[in-house]
């Protein structure tokens, strides 16, 4: 099963990028993640680099099963854990996390989240699933209750917090030629409207147009007023999506 994929990592408007990505793309299965640091804390960059480092040395391994993926979370945040007990200075940080599992071989696909970091999954164009933020935002919007004043940046759960890890885990999903993932930090999806990530979708034929597209598209979106924050992505296509992703819009 033909893999292809693209990531960057922008500092926007911002001193320090606290943002992490990493993949591993190996013969029989790969793992993708993106990290992002809870900003308000020292160490943030700190803990979103041990989310992906220990993320990957476990999903990069090897096909995952449901079990395997809580436990390569639950070692991520028990390695940020024990970085806030050696560092005072770190004793608070913490980071957001999304991956994407894939098993080439059996071509099957789960995903698996904390915190505002998103998974998007596609197929043939259009938007198929996206993850759901762990934030108060989120839950109020679930709930029907009123936003306003309300900040996006409020999370409810994430790596680095004491007490159990749940993760929201995909079930294994099925792969078919054509499908995409976009996993990204929150500084890309503020930018832009799920809308807009889709739209520009159907009109490239390759990832890193894909991706390149999204990033100007970030970029300008942010106002002289609202500075741009970290903002990193990663995109991953199955098969060759552009010969369904294309061919269903010219139709």
């Amino acid at each position: 099963m033909d893999i292809s994929y693209a990531y960057f990592s922008d500092l926007g408007g911002r001193s320090h990028n606290q943002d992490a990505v990493g993949c591993v793309v190996a013969e029989g299965h790969a793992c993708f993640v993106v990290s992002d640091g809870i900003a308000s804390e020292p160490g943030g960059d700190v803990a979103a680099q041990y989310a992906v480092k220990h993320i990957l040395a476990h999903g990069g391994a090897r096909a995952m099963a449901t079990s395997h993926i809580l436990a390569c979370i639950e070692d991520a945040n028990d390695a940020i854990l024990a970085e806030q007990a050696r560092n005072p200075g770190n004793r608070r940080m913490g980071a957001t996390v999304a991956a994407l599992f894939i098993d080439r071989d059996a071509r099957a696909a789960q995903w698996a989240h904390l915190g505002d970091s998103r998974v998007y999954h596609f197929r043939h164009g259009s938007l198929m699933q996206r993850t759901r933020d762990h934030s108060l935002l989120q839950r109020m919007t679930d709930a029907g209750l009123p936003v306003n004043g309300i900040s996006a940046s409020l999370l409810d759960s994430a790596l680095g917090i004491r007490g159990d890890v749940a993760p929201c885990i995909a079930p294994r999903q099925p792969l078919e030629d054509g499908d995409v993932f976009l996993l990204c930090t929150d500084g890309l999806w503020h930018a832009m409207p799920d809308a807009l990530i889709a739209g520009h979708l159907r009109v490239v034929d390759k990832v890193d147009d894909w991706l390149n597209l999204l990033r100007h598209a970030g970029s300008q979106q942010h106002g002289a007023d609202a500075p741009a924050d970290n903002c990193s992505a990663v995109a991953v296509w199955v098969g060759r999506p552009e010969e369904v992703t294309l061919l269903r819009f010219q139709a």
